[in-house]
């Protein structure tokens, strides 16, 4: 391998993974953001709120590898237009077309990350993330308490506030609950509390300690006040929905295992599971293949005038990715209607990507513009 394909390889990769890290970071400031708003509303139990966020950047991560490899190259090769090495290297007879070969190399090494990434680690994090938050243990409206903060309970029939939570969460402390019942509001007012399971039932309870009940209706003078050393109060976990199936937790032995299942009893049997279990295979495939074509496609717009703007070509292979991605995401759909081949797939639009990449880079090659322009637009 010439010095010169060390060296692309070397500063692509520097670049490609500086943009990851880029990425990375600010999906996890606005995922930290969504997590935090779902904890605050008793959505998701705030212990879990960090996990959730680990789990959804792993999920993501497959995702950002092939934008961060496009990028890369493009910076890379870019700066080395505007600082006249390809002209030099053009020179010495090392055209466009002799990093083809580094560059899918690069890309091959990626591949295997985002093959990881997309037939191991995230179909596992998807499939944590739905346990975490179907968890039993983690659904009960308290199981989210925020100290400070006014939550709805019951649909919205009621309100809790707690002062403080203790460090090892055990103990509550100065409890606020108001619920509305019968016609009837009730407000409890305790000094602590703590959540408990009944072993025998096993629904949740949250007993208040030292504490005061006040109940009636209103706009009428008829209250009942009780003082209490210990009250129960059972937590109502929500009502159990049926599961859906989603494919994109399944791992892939047991997605092999349902699409042999399918294949035995027939479409008509498990109506469409067949579609859902072909769109999740060929998404998952697209992350690899993704990164070959877009590394070809980052050679072609790689090209920068050192005259003028460097950001013009880096926009419009923008547009491209994502033009790439949403019939991506539009041809998966389909897949799912059933409106596409099973067979077909997403390769459809890998195939026009691929012949769309040798066509622009043969174009680059031979020093000719990537769209071609009728003469009265050249002049």
């Amino acid at each position: 391998m010439l010095i010169i394909d060390r060296a692309l390889m070397r500063e692509a990769l520097q670049t490609s993974m500086a943009v990851t890290l880029v990425f990375v970071s600010l999906f996890v400031v606005v995922s930290l953001v969504n997590v935090l708003a779902q904890a605050a509303m008793g959505e998701v139990p705030a212990r879990i709120v960090f996990m959730l966020l680990g789990l959804q950047t792993v999920k993501m991560v497959g995702f950002m590898l092939p934008l961060a490899l496009f990028v890369g190259i493009l910076l890379t090769l870019g700066r080395w237009y505007r600082e006249s090495e390809m002209t030099v290297l053009a020179a010495c007879g090392i055209g466009l077309t002799h990093f083809v070969r580094p560059t899918l190399l690069l890309a091959t090494g990626f591949a295997l990350v985002a093959a990881l990434f997309s037939f191991y680690f995230a179909p596992m994090s998807s499939g944590l993330i739905t346990k975490l938050k179907n968890d039993p243990s983690g659904r009960y409206e308290a199981g989210g308490i925020i100290p400070g903060v006014f939550n709805d309970v019951r649909h919205g029939k009621g309100t809790y506030y707690v002062e403080r939570i203790d460090k090892d969460r055990a103990t509550l402390g100065n409890i606020f609950v108001s619920t509305e019942q019968s016609g009837k509001e009730s407000v409890l007012v305790a000094k602590r509390g703590h959540q408990y399971t009944d072993k025998d039932s096993g629904n949740q309870y949250l007993q208040l300690e030292e504490g005061t009940r006040y109940e009636g209706a209103p706009g009428r003078a008829e209250y009942s006040i009780f003082q209490f050393e210990r009250y129960a109060l059972r937590i109502e976990p929500p009502q159990e929905r049926d599961p859906l199936i989603r494919f994109e937790a399944l791992t892939t032995p047991q997605l092999l295992g349902l699409e042999s299942e399918v294949n035995v009893r027939g479409e008509a049997t498990i109506p469409r599971w067949r579609q859902g279990l072909a769109a999740e295979w060929h998404v998952r495939l697209s992350k690899p293949v993704t990164l070959f074509l877009l590394a070809l496609l980052a050679l072609a717009f790689s090209y920068s005038h050192p005259r003028r703007g460097r950001y013009g070509g880096l926009f419009v292979a923008i547009l491209m990715y994502f033009l790439y991605t949403n019939l991506l995401s539009f041809s998966d759909a389909m897949l799912k209607q059933g409106r596409i081949p099973l067979a077909l797939g997403m390769w459809w639009v890998h195939g026009v990507f691929l012949a769309l990449s040798i066509y622009l880079l043969v174009r680059r090659t031979n020093n000719q513009p990537l769209i071609p322009l009728p003469a009265f637009f050249r002049r």
